[in-house]
């Protein structure tokens, strides 16, 4: 790997202690919320891969990530059913959304009206799949279980084989096919349930929150979200933060070698490839590449695609909306090393400067990148955000 275990220390999730000269520690009862039969499963993954990860010496970044799909998926195969549908083909290659419903939704014998989650995942543009369990959060995976909710995940073309642009192009399809086609998706497997399009609320972690976003300034016309909740959203490149980071020293040996990472993989492309999927760790040193030597920008595309897919376009869009524009619930750690505090307040700022009417929740909590990864909807942050968005999401009706 290109970066150090401390290196990722401080970019990885909240379970991980803030500064890297204190020992690495992880605190299994915000991932079991007291639950004894979350424990046995998460104690069961952890021995298993506990015993794998000391044999190949790998680091306690690697491991606890592990742990933490491996929980994750059990969480997600013991309460939904699953279907992946294609929403859109490019060059005869399918691009799919996860829908989920929950299982005791499922098997209800009453007509029910299902809200609709939409989430998006995270992963800088370049990695990730859908509900990644590496990075989603385990109140996310709550949520619609919570709520008799249909849960829907999409893939999308992802740099550097795509441009940010055509990312989004395919962000714009897939809320066109969610209003066309999803309630039939739903009532040809379960005639029961009615897709209730009045009531979305979209959310998204990293860049997921960057889409989560841009959903609703690009395409809330089509996309007619109630509210946003985005976790630690503020990647658009045209952000001051980005600019107040120092860059890196060109002489350092793991920047040099990032480069030629980089250098090598962007010269292997051919223009034609297409790549929709990249469950973690795929492409991990990739990402980890742009990180560290500040070319992550470079993935968006030309000067033109970067202005398409920054904030001022956004915003400049979204006026057409008024007060069409959802509430937003933001969440931030303060101790973000990929993410800065400074970069969500501007863009909070920035939306507020377009519409001031807007509401907005901010919920600033100590932590690094992911710090609510492995929280429940028992906590109390998380509980109060939850109840704030069902002001505007859930009072919709068909």
């Amino acid at each position: 790997m290109i970066c150090s275990t401390s290196y990722l220390q401080k970019v990885y999730k909240g379970c991980l202690v803030s500064t890297t000269d204190q020992p690495f520690t992880i605190n299994i009862f915000s991932i079991t919320s007291n639950n004894m039969a979350k424990l046995f499963i998460f104690l069961s993954a952890f021995l298993g891969i506990l015993t794998t990860l000391i044999s190949a010496q790998s680091s306690p970044f690697e491991m606890v990530t592990l742990i933490k799909i491996d929980y994750a998926t059990a969480e997600l195969a013991e309460h939904y059913h699953r279907l992946d549908v294609t929403y859109k083909t490019i060059n005869a290659t399918a691009i799919k959304a996860a829908v989920l419903v929950p299982k005791k939704l499922a098997a209800s014998n009453k007509k029910t009206d299902a809200p609709v989650v939409v989430h998006f995942h995270g992963g800088g543009l370049v990695i990730g799949t859908s509900l990644e369990p590496a990075f989603i959060a385990d109140w996310v995976t709550q949520l619609p279980v919570s709520t008799n909710s249909i849960l829907v995940s999409p893939l999308y073309r992802l740099l550097p084989e795509a441009n940010a642009p055509e990312t989004l192009s395919d962000i714009s399809s897939f809320w066109s096919w969610l209003h066309t086609s999803l309630p039939s998706v739903i009532a040809s497997a379960y005639p029961k349930i009615n897709t209730n399009l009045n009531q979305i609320v979209t959310i998204g972690e990293s860049a997921g929150g960057y889409l989560a976003v841009q959903s609703a300034l690009l395409f809330q016309e089509k996309a007619k979200i109630k509210a946003v909740i985005a976790q630690y959203p503020a990647i658009w490149p045209d952000l001051a933060a980005w600019g107040s980071l120092p860059l890196p020293d060109p002489t350092n040996e793991a920047v040099i070698k990032a480069g030629k990472a980089i250098d090598e993989y962007l010269g292997n492309l051919t223009g034609t490839e297409i790549r929709t999927d990249a469950p973690y760790p795929d492409r991990w040193e990739l990402t980890e590449a742009a990180l560290l030597s500040g070319r992550s920008f470079e993935f968006w595309g030309d000067e033109t695609a970067i202005a398409q897919s920054g904030l001022e376009y956004a915003l400049n869009v979204s006026r057409q909306w008024g007060d069409k524009v959802p509430g937003f619930w933001v969440l931030q750690g303060e101790n973000d090393g990929m993410v800065a505090q400074a970069g969500t307040e501007e863009f909070l700022a920035r939306l507020k400067g377009v519409h001031p009417g807007v509401e907005v929740k901010y919920t600033l909590r100590p932590g690094l990148h992911g710090f609510d990864a492995l929280y429940g909807l028992d906590k109390h942050f998380i509980a109060e955000g939850v109840s704030w968005v069902k002001r505007f999401w859930l009072k919709g009706k068909n």
